[in-house]
């Protein structure tokens, strides 16, 4: 029910993107800024998932990626750092994005986390999240990828 309701509020809200959101799926843009090929792999209800996607910067100014939202819930931008104990993830208040720079949030790198996720995430399904970079909160459409997935799937689509 909820993600029918974050669904039913993305759809709604795109008419305030229409002049400048691509209509490709993968691609969402405002204002200089893009979120492209978002996504993640298979987790299982209760799980963290970690989402991943290139952020582009086009415009004139340095903006900042903060997070973003996914059925209701927050997703942390996460920093992964490894050491004796093996791989760990800390919360980044924020990353700023150079003017005409991009971001790639990847696998042991950076990524979007969202904690205990309230529903399986299915290979093959899909998911709509918002990103929050510049002040804004971009609509993204995530692909879900087979669990363990390291890098997105391009098959279906070109940009």
């Amino acid at each position: 029910m909820r993600a029918c309701l974050l669904s039913l509020l993305l759809i709604a809200a795109a008419p305030a993107f229409a002049e400048t959101h691509d209509h490709d799926d993968h691609v969402a843009e405002a204002e200089g800024l893009r979120v492209l090929h978002a996504w993640t792999p298979a987790t299982a209800k209760g799980a963290d998932a970690l989402v991943y996607m290139e952020v582009e910067n086009t415009s004139a100014a340095e903006a900042l990626l903060t997070g973003g939202e996914a059925d209701g819930q927050e997703l942390e931008l996460v920093g992964f750092s490894y050491g004796a104990a093996g791989e760990a993830w800390t919360v980044l208040p924020g990353l700023p994005i150079p003017a005409g720079a991009d971001v790639d949030l990847e696998p042991k790198v950076l990524a979007l986390r969202w904690s205990s996720v309230p529903m399986d995430l299915a290979p093959g399904a899909e998911l709509e999240i918002e990103v929050e970079v510049g002040g804004q909160h971009l609509p993204a459409h995530v692909e879900i990828g087979e669990a363990g997935a390291t890098a997105h799937s391009h098959a279906g689509h070109n940009h």
